[in-house]
């Protein structure tokens, strides 16, 4: 049974006697605030369920003082706080509790690290002047931060504090920052804090059993950190805003998502996307959304694996885009807002189609895409030159039975070799190219045929061959002298019944080193058709 302190005031006893009924209580009209001390009291205290079996914290309106500590805390009662204000920074470290939902309400930070909810954690149109401390919490419902306000202080200085750290490396681990009693934007941080200098939500190694939303107007000033952490079902940040002056926006490497992870219609993350070896289940969403960096990478992919990715934004990123190493089952673009640099090595797909953004119940036509714009998308790799894209893009071509396509990736690919050749092989290249273009253009061969026959039927015209035999030799006829000298094996008689005489001898001899080259490339690719 809970007790009524007599140092309690009013607004207390009004909290006391709603919270043992479980009804709501709306403290408007009331000049006295509640002491934080006096709800950790009630829900941290002995809690008789067979007089009390209701009981539940349902505040309006108060302003809360001091700090709520419920630490290591078993909370058996729902808390709903709406509209309220918190003076310091709650801390529910490694505390235990039926749900926590706080609407419209104003606070300095949170700190819940290792909290465990058997339901649900909302911090909906919250506006919160601080670090939100949320690693290695365990959700058992669904965590909701729908427009809520996040703003590091040292975010809102706009002043790099600190070196950015190399892509995939996380923040160490430790305790978030103490907050003093009032945090207005621009306030440091306390020396010695755990959580990486401009850090707006922490939520490294959080682990939801439902879905995390922060949609409808979410805004983070500062760093979105969800390094390691584990959401069974969809990540929904359509239409939210983030900044962070000094890395990523969002950092999420190792983020495993049950479902999709959507960044749609609005979304804007200034400061860039890092989702190195993320899992997502199904989509990947970036439609209509605007990402921007001052560093390399505007979306890092690098080992992630996900169902479909979605990179039809609502304007060019700027920065460049990684995706090496990304295994995706299929990949939607916008040719109008592919970035300057984008990295491709190791990338795989099994289907590459062009959209434009587009409302998600109604999708855009797939646009037309040439070959020639897609190695234009492959030439922006700033690494240079690396044969596995056009291996993969190939692929796919011929996948949807594109063979003309496929041949003219895979030139492209021994083009670009080329260049990285010294002067020889470059000249050799450029030899194979004219003569049959790396074999992938096998009708040059037959050009080449009929262009060395004209010429040795000319050359026999002009300087008659001598016969060998005469009583056996044919009519003499120098168009087919010319082409039984250029096709080998076959025999028509001719090019042992007469014996070429003066420059007609390295005519001939060209003709036969000619019509071994060109007819085994037309052979080749003739095969290669047949077989496909």
């Amino acid at each position: 049974m809970w007790k009524t302190s007599s140092r309690w005031n009013t607004a207390e006893r009004h909290v006391q006697a709603a919270f043992q009924r479980g009804a709501e209580v709306d403290l408007s009209g009331m000049s006295h605030p509640v002491r934080a001390s006096v709800l950790a009291e009630l829900l941290a205290g002995p809690a008789d369920r067979a007089t009390a079996p209701r009981a539940a914290l349902r505040l309006r309106s108060a302003e809360i003082v001091g700090r709520l500590d419920l630490r290591h805390a078993e909370v058996t009662a729902p808390v709903e706080i709406s509209a309220s204000t918190f003076t310091d920074v709650p801390d529910l470290t490694e505390a235990r509790a039926v749900n926590l939902l706080l609407t419209d309400c104003v606070l300095p930070g949170l700190r819940a690290r290792l909290l465990e909810l058997r339901g649900d954690l909302a911090l909906v149109g919250c506006a919160v002047a601080g670090p939100v401390d949320l690693c290695d919490a365990r959700v058992g419902g669904t965590v909701t931060l729908d427009g809520s306000r996040i703003v590091n202080p040292i975010e809102a200085t706009s002043k790099p504090i600190a070196a950015t750290p190399e892509p995939g490396t996380a923040p160490e681990t430790g305790t978030a920052p103490e907050t003093g009693t009032t945090l207005e934007p621009g306030t440091a941080l306390e020396p010695g804090t755990a959580l990486e200098p401009g850090t707006a939500l922490a939520a490294a190694r959080m682990t939801v059993i439902g879905n995390l939303h922060a949609r409808q107007g979410f805004t983070a000033g500062g760093q979105v950190w969800l390094g390691g952490a584990n959401i069974g079902g969809n990540v929904n940040l359509d239409g939210a805003s983030l900044r962070h002056t000094t890395g990523a926006a969002l950092s999420a490497d190792r983020l495993a998502v049950g479902g999709s992870l959507t960044a749609r219609h609005g979304f804007v993350a200034d400061g860039g996307v890092l989702l190195i070896h993320a899992r997502i289940g199904s989509q990947l969403n970036f439609n209509n959304s605007e990402l921007r960096a001052t560093r390399p990478y505007a979306l890092h992919l690098g080992g992630a694996r996900v169902g479909s990715l979605w990179l039809t934004f609502a304007t060019r990123p700027t920065g460049g885009i990684r995706l090496s190493g990304l295994q995706a089952d299929s990949i939607f673009d916008n040719p109008g807002t592919w970035p300057t640099e984008l990295e491709l090595v190791g990338c795989t797909y099994r289907l590459l189609i062009a959209r434009g953004p587009a409302e998600p119940r109604q999708p855009s036509p797939p646009a037309p895409v040439t070959v020639r714009q897609r190695l234009d998308w492959l030439r922006r790799s700033p690494e240079g030159y690396t044969p596995q894209p056009y291996e993969q893009l190939a692929e796919q071509y011929r996948r949807g039975g594109q063979d003309v396509e496929a041949r003219r990736v895979l030139l492209e690919r021994q083009r670009r070799r080329r260049a990285t050749l010294r002067l020889p092989g470059r000249l050799l290249g450029y030899l194979v190219d004219g003569l049959v273009g790396y074999g992938y253009r096998a009708w040059l061969a037959g050009i080449w045929l009929v262009a060395f026959w004209a010429l040795g039927t000319v050359s026999f015209v002009l300087q008659p061959s001598v016969p060998r035999n005469p009583a056996e030799a044919p009519a003499r006829n120098a168009a087919l002298q010319a082409l039984d000298l250029l096709l080998p094996i076959v025999n028509l008689g001719h090019d042992n019944a007469w014996k070429p005489s003066g420059l007609t001898e390295y005519v001939a001899a060209l003709l036969v080193v000619v019509g071994w080259v060109l007819t085994t490339a037309v052979v080749a690719g003739l095969t290669r058709t047949l077989n496909r």
